[in-house]
């Protein structure tokens, strides 16, 4: 089986590295990027399985990058997971308008952050 493909979107090199290890221990293909436009870089050479996706980042935040792929064919399929340090009730109210698979906060739980990570992944394969 292809491995999953997993896009981490975040603005702390920290946050890529710790989100890295984790997965890699899985088996995942993963890209990382520390801003919105480097994710739209990414996104025009592969569609990816999973976005991981910061909210808090310079000049256009995850919320951004989240209406922009929502408005897009080509990309509203893409399941996304926020991860986040500011997952109040707001944010999250915010981020499941927008269809997202999840909201998980930083620090994050390691065995529940995979759990959900998986749990989406062969959710979106079931469904495609």
């Amino acid at each position: 089986m292809d491995k999953h493909k997993i896009l981490v979107v975040d603005d702390s090199e920290t946050n890529l590295l710790l989100l890295e290890a984790v997965l890699g221990d899985d088996n995942f293909d993963i890209k990382k990027t520390l801003s919105a436009k480097g994710a739209y870089k990414i996104l025009e050479e592969l569609t990816p399985d999973l976005i991981l996706l910061d909210l808090l980042m310079p000049n256009e935040n995850g919320f951004d990058v989240l209406k922009k792929l929502r408005q897009r064919d080509d990309y509203r399929h893409i399941p996304i997971i926020i991860v986040t340090a500011f997952a109040n009730s707001e944010n999250k109210e915010k981020a499941n308008k927008y269809g997202v698979a999840g909201v998980i906060e930083k620090p994050i739980d390691i065995p529940s952050f995979l759990e959900i990570v998986n749990k989406t992944l062969n959710h979106s394969r079931e469904t495609a």
